[in-house]
């Protein structure tokens, strides 16, 4: 829910660019950060296990600053 006082106008890009966050998010199982907008990447939850972080690591799907903080493209 947004609240806005009436005497406030709204910013539509702001609200259809938070409808597409969201379908993405439910869809994909991912994080979308801060000025997220469809097509940048999007965040992955933490691997689970030390297996999965290895994977994630080595593997060209994901974009990984560290173990635990990775992003991959939704297409």
């Amino acid at each position: 829910m947004i609240y806005y006082p009436l005497s406030t106008g709204r910013n539509m890009e702001e609200i259809v660019r938070l409808v597409e966050a969201l379908r993405t998010t439910d869809e994909h199982g991912v994080s979308t950060p801060a000025n997220w907008n469809s097509g940048d990447k999007a965040i992955v939850s933490p691997p689970k296990t030390k297996e999965e972080a290895q994977e994630r690591m080595n593997s060209d799907e994901y974009d990984c600053v560290d173990w635990y903080y990775c992003q991959k493209d939704i297409k």
